[in-house]
């Protein structure tokens, strides 16, 4: 109950912060959506702005040009009448070079205006009164003749006309697209972006600093658990060397006192006699083989091996020199195929390896000798995407161990590798039910993972995957 007690207010908090943190993320990508759309919005009202300045420069220009056309043919006709009037030839310097100089200035103007169809009908409207007045000012100082000044008058005021429609339509044009919209909306622009950034910056101030103080508070209750897991580490580690020298030496001298008992007394001793002390020799050699297993994955757990490049071919070549005995006793066959190097921790894959190939022989069929076979192949992820689906793409070593053994029922796969699980008692199979959490634990260290698949009767097979270094 009081595990539960504990354990409920954690996964509210786990709660709480994948709420805080969804909420986090929510404002976040809200910001940054209204941010953008802003953006947007400014960057549309400065490009639109640009239009409208390049359209009040064309007009401008336009307004510009048809002055100074203008300005050239009033120039023209001063000159003429004062010719006509004092007869001096100075007057006629305008009109002499006026064709000169209205024709750059009437051909910008067709340029500027060469998309607007309206303004190039007017322009050529204007083209001809400027022609006919020029053929006027020509006719008049030739004849010297005062006649046809009205009628330069009238074609004058038609051609102001023009020129003032014309630039009537350049300012209707920037008028359509008046800048004023534009410099009213931009300032609110300004203000909301303004506005809205303040409003997140301060609402993540508030959650960051929050968050600072949780993840404070959780900072120091690590610390706490810390430091009660290094004080336990150390506990652990006197534990660990009692059971290493302490509890092994009453051991061995259980062992020495009944093999000398056994050996002074055999004669006095009856069956029964005989038995109890075999039996307490076979106890304390079953404690003794216990307290060597856990001192082993007590080892693999703290770990401290230097990493190496293993032969694994010439360590199963050790492994069964050192089982020879009872590879012997069982008649066992053991088959091994061409083993890579491995990269890792030479000590670690031993034991492991040892504690398949012992199995193996002691979950053998009464009466049939094991057959062991090791195999190795390059092999991809596919057949671990059960554990993880980021597998699939990557590249593993698989060394397979199969034997025709007893099997086990597959449901059982879980619990064959945890420490001191056992499916079978010792009085039909002799075990200690410590040999596949040392393997896990081993393949757990070189970040790999172990499969087994197996049927009662048919037999095991346990896959080792290593993991290869990506490319």
């Amino acid at each position: 109950m009081g595990s539960d007690v504990e354990i409920y207010p954690r996964f509210v908090e786990l709660i709480t912060m994948k709420k805080r943190l969804f909420f986090i993320i929510t404002a976040f990508v809200l910001s940054l959506v209204i941010t953008l759309s802003l953006s947007y919005l400014l960057f549309e009202s400065y490009v639109q702005s640009n239009a409208q300045n390049r359209r009040i420069e064309h007009a401008y220009k336009v307004i510009l040009k048809t002055s100074e056309l203008e300005n050239f043919i009033k120039e023209a006709e001063t000159g003429q009448r004062g010719y006509l009037l004092t007869n001096d030839s100075v007057f006629l310097q305008p009109y002499l070079r006026i064709r000169a100089d209205i024709t750059p200035g009437y051909d910008s103007l067709k340029r500027l205006t060469a998309d607007n169809n309206h303004q190039q009908l007017l322009l050529n409207m204007a083209g001809l009164l400027m022609n006919n007045l020029i053929d006027h000012f020509q006719h008049s100082v030739f004849l010297k003749s005062r006649i046809s000044l009205m009628e330069t008058k009238t074609n004058m005021d038609s051609l102001r006309n023009v020129f003032k429609e014309i630039q009537a339509e350049e300012t209707k044009l920037v008028k359509r697209n008046s800048v004023n919209r534009y410099e009213q909306v931009m300032p609110r622009y300004f203000t909301a972006i303004f506005l809205f950034a303040a409003t997140i910056i301060f609402i993540s101030f508030l959650v960051i600093l929050k968050e600072y103080r949780q993840r404070s508070l959780y900072q120091k209750q690590l610390e706490q658990k810390m430091l009660e897991v290094n004080a336990y580490n150390v506990e652990l580690e006197q534990i660990a060397f009692a059971t290493s020298h302490d509890l092994q030496e009453p051991l061995r001298r259980i062992r020495t006192f009944s093999d000398r008992l056994l050996w002074k007394y055999r004669d006095q001793l009856n069956e029964d006699g005989q038995m109890i002390l075999s039996r307490i020799d076979y106890s304390a050699r079953r404690m003794q083989g216990l307290i060597e297993d856990l001192m082993n994955f007590a080892n693999l757990v703290r770990g401290g091996e230097a990493i190496s490049e293993v032969d694994a071919d010439r360590l199963l070549q050790s492994v069964c020199e050192l089982l020879k005995p009872d590879i012997e006793l069982k008649r066992a066959t053991i088959h091994i195929g061409q083993m890579p190097k491995i990269t890792g921790f030479e000590k670690q894959l031993y034991l492991m390896f040892k504690a398949l190939i012992d199995n193996a022989i002691k979950f053998s069929k009464p009466g049939i000798p094991p057959v062991v076979t090791i195999q190795c192949v390059q092999t991809t992820g596919e057949e671990l995407t059960h554990i993880d689906h980021k597998l699939l793409k990557k590249q593993f070593i698989r060394i397979s161990v199969q034997d025709n053994g007893i099997g086990f029922s597959n449901e059982f796969t879980q619990k064959i590798f945890l420490i001191f699980q056992r499916l079978h008692s010792t009085a039909e199979y002799e075990g200690k039910g410590i040999g596949l959490a040392i393997v896990e634990r081993v393949m757990t260290n070189h970040s790999g993972y172990v499969v087994a698949i197996s049927k009662p009767d048919k037999g095991a097979l346990f896959n080792l995957y290593f993991p290869l270094p990506e490319s």
